[in-house]
């Protein structure tokens, strides 16, 4: 592998801006290299786009209205009914997308219908000070008038996920849908061959300033994501057995199309939001496409028991990822029915987009100015 010719982020850029970037999606480069061979696979293919589906219970919009006449500082404020965390200063509120009552007055149903034209109630309340008379603001504000809108994913990007199980009595509301008693079914996190942390080991095609397809919109790697944890067991391809390296990712929501995003209901956990994204992997040498290139029989996922609520759950070991796709796996000798907790049809939507893009040339590609650290951010608490 060393000996072969090896590219570099310049000369792909030069081919992008010729029209010439040879791309295809991670699954289809998958299916290359089955057929083809890796040599000619990768002598073919400039750059993979890859894509998954980010479900999280702690991203935020935060949002800048503009002053009103008179002014008011606000100290208390609700946009449709929910409730936003303000921070001393009118132009810096934010309003967690996972906080609500019901499904569809949480704070990503709110942005969703933001994100379809609609306006909403804005709701504000702030003590009379001399230069700030005014004590109460009702009004109806669209996206438009929120002025700067920004969606951030505190753990945008793993590289792998898991297998939820459920071995107990009772049924269990999880983070990843809800889970059978009695192993009844199996509900895995991670998309296999077609994710960005599957085709790029220890998430190495990204780093803070790397540009991600956030929905439709041009987002960015801000840093290290929540759980960051790089130094997780591997297989001696370098893929992880545990959702190992995060990125967190920040992106414009003016930019976001409504149909990439989708508001999640947990039932007594709460909400979230649903936000499929993609990414390029450039294929700078041979050894990054064997990485990009091993198929969903060899990777893996570990299986977790969620009917035992400990900060280390029990596991029934690993199973592909083929398995897991193919709708079943074997736990304990019994077989049980899988099912994907994200879009498999959206992931595969927006990864082809995002492959387009790059062909086009409307999409860069940019060298990261820093690499994820290597240093662990899952520290556990103990008491």
């Amino acid at each position: 592998m060393s000996s072969s010719p090896r590219r570099t982020m310049e000369q792909l850029q030069h081919r992008q801006a010729a029209g010439d970037l040879r791309v295809c999606t991670s699954a289809q480069f998958r299916a290359d290299v089955a057929v083809m061979g890796l040599q000619k696979a990768f002598a073919r293919t400039d750059v993979l786009a890859a894509g998954g589906c980010s479900i999280s219970t702690q991203a935020s919009l935060t949002i800048g209205p503009g002053p009103c006449d008179p002014p008011i500082r606000i100290q208390r404020a609700e946009l449709a009914g929910v409730r936003l965390q303000c921070h001393g200063s009118n132009n810096s509120l934010t309003m967690p997308l996972g906080a609500g009552d019901r499904p569809e007055r949480s704070g990503a149903a709110v942005l969703q219908t933001l994100l379809k034209g609609a306006s909403v109630s804005f709701v504000a309340s702030g003590e009379k000070q001399p230069q700030f008379p005014r004590q109460e603001l009702v009004t109806r504000l669209d996206l438009a008038g929120l002025g700067m809108t920004r969606l951030l994913l505190p753990r945008a990007i793993s590289e792998n996920g898991i297998v939820a199980v459920n071995s107990g009595e009772m049924r269990i509301w999880s983070f990843h849908g809800p889970l059978l008693e009695r192993l009844g079914n199996a509900v895995f996190t991670a998309p296999g061959g077609r994710s960005i942390g599957l085709s790029s080991p220890r998430l190495q095609c990204l780093g803070v300033g790397s540009p991600v397809f956030v929905a439709g919109a041009v987002g960015v790697v801000v840093g290290v994501g929540i759980g960051h944890q790089p130094h997780c067991n591997r297989l001696p391809s370098g893929h992880a057995l545990a959702p190992g390296a995060t990125a967190a990712v920040s992106a414009d929501a003016e930019h976001i199309q409504p149909a990439w995003l989708r508001p999640c209901w947990f039932g007594e956990l709460g909400a979230g939001v649903m936000v499929a994204l993609a990414a390029p992997v450039p294929l700078l040498t041979v050894r990054d496409a064997a990485a990009a290139g091993l198929g969903d029989h060899e990777l893996q996922a570990p299986v977790l028991d969620f009917s035992i609520p400990r900060r280390v759950r029990p596991g029934f070991g690993r199973v592909s990822y083929k398995d897991l796709l193919g709708g079943q796996i074997t736990i304990k000798g019994h077989t049980v029915s899988t099912a994907s907790a994200t879009s498999l049809r959206l992931t595969d939507d927006i990864t082809t987009a995002l492959a387009e893009k790059l062909r086009e040339g409307s999409f860069p590609l940019v060298t990261p100015f820093q690499s994820l650290p290597e240093k662990a951010t899952l520290t556990p608490v103990n008491s």
